[in-house]
């Protein structure tokens, strides 16, 4: 059924699950070919997912296959991945979107509380919720924008890690856009430690969260994020700015 306005962020109907696995089995390995034919996406440190049970995962936004690579990163399980409202309205193709995973964040600034309202339902069925705490996507970007916070206010209401998420990118052996050089850049895919919300999240003397803790904890994952682009030398010379939005599809 097509995603309107004011339903549920994720439909739990065991109907939907089912149809959800079949349409994301039959898509990932095409899709994950061609990232691969792009990108030769390489994984580093997969093995600190293991044993953990819930959790939110973000991660810089920096091509349109983002989605792709970060599914595949956790397969055969599947995951949850948040994306525009609008994107999910869109006729045919929201509803797709939807079976792959698609969670939409809701307009307006209380967005972040229907879908927490669901999440006990959701880790249920899958292990982990991804976010773009940029909240655009920039192509080839390896510095990261600031994040918004409704990611983290997530995690710090449930008592469940952050896991950071963080792209690198890489020339090749020549010179990027030379006659040998790649016009799109190598990446990795780094999975770094989990981080716990208690390290950073304070709550008032009405036992509610502060909401300037939320941002200090927010930015103290996207400086940990910036910090392993540097370590591995993050390549700037692809960078191509914010990608386009398509009318009526994701604007």
């Amino acid at each position: 059924m097509p995603y309107k306005r004011g339903r549920p962020v994720i439909d739990l109907s065991p109907w939907f699950a089912l149809a959800s696995a079949c349409a994301f089995y039959l898509t990932i390995p095409i899709a994950m070919l061609i990232n691969v034919m792009m990108h030769r996406t390489a994984y580093k440190h997969r093995w600190r997912l293991r044993g953990i049970r819930r959790a939110i995962t973000v991660s810089n936004h920096t091509t349109f296959l983002d989605p792709v690579k970060i599914a595949f990163l956790v397969l055969p399980r599947l995951i949850y991945q948040t994306l525009l409202e609008a994107t999910v309205e869109f006729p045919v193709l929201g509803t797709y979107t939807r079976l792959l995973g698609g969670v939409p964040i809701p307009r307006g600034r209380e967005g972040y509380r229907r879908i927490l309202d669901i999440c006990s339902g959701a880790f249920r069925r899958r292990r982990y919720l991804h976010f773009y705490p940029e909240g655009e996507c920039f192509l080839y970007n390896q510095d990261i924008k600031e994040f918004k916070s409704g990611a983290f206010r997530i995690a710090a209401e449930l008592g469940i890690p952050v896991i950071p998420l963080v792209t690198v990118f890489s020339p090749g052996l020549f010179r990027p856009r030379s006659l040998l050089g790649r016009n799109a850049p190598l990446e990795t895919l780094v999975v770094m430690e989990p981080v716990d919300p208690a390290l950073y999240v304070r709550r008032d003397s009405g036992g509610e969260l502060s909401a300037e803790s939320i941002k200090e904890f927010a930015e103290a994952v996207r400086r940990m994020m910036q910090e392993e682009i540097d370590r591995r030398g993050g390549s700037r010379d692809f960078y191509r700015g914010q990608m386009a939005r398509v009318k009526g599809l994701n604007d």
